[in-house]
């Protein structure tokens, strides 16, 4: 492509991106009630006839008030029987839309769930994702001089008894996109069909390293920590497949399509530049392997702080944009900016309805509509899609953090069923990843991945799985144990309450070999979770969860105070 059709390009992108996506968000913040109400009626409007719209009279449905009174509140488990009959090929059920696709959760709380993903549904979750992206390429507006490495996932990991091929939605917006988009792409889509972790992050790196990347896209940090720490342990093996055209047979799937590496060349001048920063730096690494990286785009809030702290040792200090509350189920939120956690409530994409979080057990507590939230509350999440999810508890918190104009700006604290109180201590995800998180400020311990699990006993405790980093041995970790249960003092006044009466006995250790949560995370994709989508709990209810950890030492601070 010509330097002239390349700018031409571009510029046909942002305008594009602009006039059709993001002028349009941005009119809507200005009056969040009346959008809202808009959007409700359009999805109630084109889903009617159909054998739940029936059974809810959505033919009467004129307004909020009228759909609150109609529909009750929905979770998975009561739409579960619709959803099954519509991968068995039922039409009609939940959505007017025959489903292209079934997207399948990435299962951290329970079994998978399958969404179905309409026509409709896809373009409410494709708009948000554009006004993002306008909005980045709006305060970076260099990016689309070089490529963009976004993480890769399957959309057809099986199909359904029906014949409806079911994954992760990522993969299938990335399998259709136009030509003309894909070529701002660095990863051919065919690499989200690879399970194995170190081959895809190989393949991963063979196209990335080759190009000029200047924007970062991936859910999950720690996914950003892994291909950095492949890329330093593949550096030689990498620089000579970039030298020679070539891609090192160990890390080849044998039943690779042609497609996968069809666009690789021999690119010598690009493999002596980076054999060049191995002999200047003793290591390979992403801020000297892409000096010109502009912006990464993942998720900030909930559990994830821990890995954006160790961001800056292998990225330097390219700016980070929170890719947005969003799962499968729906696109909750929209960032604007680098800075924060949070993002613009997606007014434009989905009908929102909250429940403070005070009054989760109150079946009879009415939900809230956006232009009713306060500032600096909690609230559970509800939605309503196109994808045949009525008044949908997802049960995710989040919190008000701002306002945009006058639309709500939100930011994920963490999984409702992210809480532990085997004695009436309520322990939060979020307390213990602060707790953490202010432990290694502190005292600058070396911790690569951490869960905190509840351990039967007389007293009941909480185990900590941890994989330590270097320099820490058995004293340290001890250390650490002493601090983290001070730090839980300090988060949570009735874990110290459980504690000081003996009801909580003390936290214990329990160490885990070197690669435990890689190999989690390679099960979790064996599974069919999206590998950019597997997070790491941090505090995790399951019983089960230290079986599939490889211990390696226990330590326990019996007879401490915590004090």
């Amino acid at each position: 492509m010509s330097v002239m059709n390349a700018s031409v390009l571009q510029s046909a992108m942002r305008l594009w991106l602009k006039v059709s996506n993001a002028d349009h968000f941005e009119k809507a913040t200005w009056q969040p009630a009346e959008v809202q109400e808009r959007k409700l009626l359009e999805v109630i409007r084109r889903n009617r006839e159909t054998e739940y719209g029936r059974e809810h009279d959505f033919a009467h449905v004129r307004s909020v008030a009228d759909f609150q009174r109609a529909v009750p509140r929905n979770t998975y488990e009561t739409l579960m029987p619709s959803i099954t009959r519509m991968t068995h090929g039922e039409q009609n059920i939940l959505t007017a839309d025959a489903p292209l696709m079934f997207a399948t959760t990435s299962g951290t709380t329970g079994r998978a769930k399958y969404i179905p993903v309409t026509p409709s549904y896809l373009h409410e979750y494709s708009h948000a994702i554009h006004v993002h992206t306008y909005r980045v390429l709006a305060d970076h507006p260099d990016i689309l001089g070089g490529k963009t490495l976004t993480s890769v996932s399957s959309d057809r990991e099986g199909v359904t008894e029906g014949g409806i091929p079911y994954g992760a939605i990522s993969g299938y917006l990335n399998r259709t996109q136009p030509g003309s988009i894909r070529k701002f792409y660095s990863l051919p889509q065919e690499i989200g069909m690879i399970k194995d972790i170190d081959r895809k992050y190989y393949l991963t790196l063979r196209h990335g390293l080759a190009d000029d990347i200047r924007y970062l896209v991936t859910p999950n940090p720690s996914s950003l920590l892994l291909l950095a720490a492949k890329m330093n342990l593949y550096a030689d093996e990498l620089i000579h497949d970039i030298r020679t055209g070539t891609v090192n047979a160990n890390f080849l799937p044998e039943d690779a399509p042609a497609s996968l590496i069809a666009s690789l060349r021999a690119d010598p001048a690009r493999a002596a530049e980076l054999a060049a920063i191995v002999r200047r730096t003793g290591q390979l690494l992403p801020v000297d392997a892409w000096p010109n990286l502009r912006v990464i785009s993942c998720w900030k809030g909930g559990t994830m702080p821990l890995y954006l702290a160790k961001l800056p040792d292998y990225y330097g200090n390219c700016h980070v944009r929170d890719f947005g509350y969003m799962a499968s189920e729906g696109r909750g939120s929209t960032p604007l900016v680098n800075a924060g956690a949070g993002g613009v409530l997606s007014i434009t994409s989905h009908f929102l309805e909250f429940l403070p979080e005070e009054q989760r057990d109150d079946p009879d507590a009415p939900l809230l509509t956006c232009e009713q939230l306060q500032p600096d509350h909690q609230y559970y999440v509800f939605l309503t899609t196109s994808a045949g999810l009525y008044r949908y508890d997802i049960n995710d918190v989040v919190r008000v953090v701002d306002f945009y104009h006058k639309t709500p700006v939100i930011e994920f604290v963490r999984k409702g069923q992210g809480i532990s109180s085997i004695t009436g201590e309520k322990l939060t995800e979020s307390q213990v990843t602060a707790a953490v998180l202010a432990v290694v400020k502190r005292y600058g311990f070396s911790i690569e991945h951490f869960t905190a699990c509840v351990e039967w006993g007389e007293p009941p405790r909480y185990a900590f799985y941890v994989e330590m980093g270097d320099g820490m041995g058995a004293e340290e970790c001890r250390r650490f144990l002493l601090a983290v249960d001070r730090a839980l003092y300090e988060q949570n006044i009735e874990y110290e309450s459980k504690r000081e009466s003996q009801r909580l006995g003390p936290l214990v250790l329990k160490r885990v070999a070197p690669g435990s949560y890689q190999r989690l995370r390679q099960a979790r994709v064996a599974e069919g979770a999206p590998e950019a989508q597997v997070k790491i709990p941090h505090l995790s209810t399951n019983m089960k969860f230290g079986e599939r950890m490889d211990v390696v030492e226990e330590i326990r601070i019996e007879a401490e105070d915590p004090r």
